[in-house]
């Protein structure tokens, strides 16, 4: 005659068995033998009434009835086919146990999310080192584009330097051009005498024309590279704005990177069915 306890909880296995959000099979037995099964719309252990609890060495069933305590274990989809949480509840009539009801209940979409939580913890850590590269270069590039700058700005100022030195030489080939003439001038007025010094003159007046064009030309190389050190500038500035732009983004994505990792773990928190 089977105890009034287990006949009530055969009697609301359906019940019982409604109360899971997943698909379960329920288990009652007694200290010897299955009394009551219900499997579920997926899940069938394949057990018949009658079946000696010896027969499941090792479950949760087996171990609660001899633990006489409540147990529950998680497993993979090794033993089944699918993930499984399986819990077993021993059945008391005052101090004295009369048998147990168990569960086993499908755990593949926990165990699915676990996976994904996983993955996605992974592919976060892969994002964050990437992104740290990422950072560790614009940082040094933004390093290198400051060294551009000092150079240009050193270049800018030798150029000046050196236009100052070009005008100094075009002052002098002026002044030159000058006292040649008025050698040339005076070499005319002394006759016969003054035809050395009048040769003379005239190379005087050749240098000073050459060393004015000789300026000329520098000034105009100079005054190029000066266009062109202004466009480095120019190009540098933008990219050194990009950068630290660049620089900000990569650090709104470490913030977003870190969230989304805190939300992987989270996840796996809530999974974790032992936890």
């Amino acid at each position: 005659m089977m105890h009034s306890k287990l006949q009530a909880l055969v009697d609301t296995m359906d019940l019982y068995q409604a109360t899971f959000p997943e698909d379960a099979c329920i288990v009652v037995a007694d200290k010897e033998e299955v009394v009551g099964y219900q499997r579920g719309k997926l899940i069938d252990l394949k057990m018949t009434i009658g079946m000696k609890i010896s027969d499941f060495q090792g479950t949760v069933t087996e171990r609660a009835l001899t633990t006489k305590s409540f147990l529950r274990e998680e497993k993979g989809p090794e033993h089944f086919g699918f993930a499984y949480i399986a819990t077993a509840q021993p059945i008391f009539d005052g101090a004295e146990m009369i048998g147990v009801v168990s569960a086993v209940i499908s755990n593949e979409k926990m165990d699915s999310m676990r996976h994904l939580a996983t993955e996605l913890s992974s592919a976060v850590e892969e994002m964050t080192a990437t992104n740290e590269e990422l950072t560790s270069a614009s940082i040094d590039v933004s390093n290198r584009l400051d060294g551009l700058v000092a150079s240009t700005e050193t270049m800018t100022s030798d150029i000046h330097q050196i236009n100052q030195m070009v005008e100094l030489v075009k002052g002098i080939a002026s002044k030159s051009q000058i006292l040649g003439l008025n050698a040339s001038i005076e070499a005319a007025r002394s006759g016969e005498h003054g035809k050395g010094f009048a040769v003379v003159a005239k190379e005087i007046q050749k240098m000073a024309q050459n060393s004015k064009e000789s300026a000329e030309k520098i000034a105009a190389q100079l005054d190029k590279i000066r266009v062109s050190i202004e466009d480095v500038n120019g190009t540098t500035g933008q990219i050194a704005a990009f950068t630290e732009q660049f620089s900000a983004s990569m650090n709104e994505l470490n913030h977003a990177y870190g969230s989304v990792n805190g939300t992987a773990e989270k996840l796996m928190e809530i999974s974790d069915v032992n936890s």
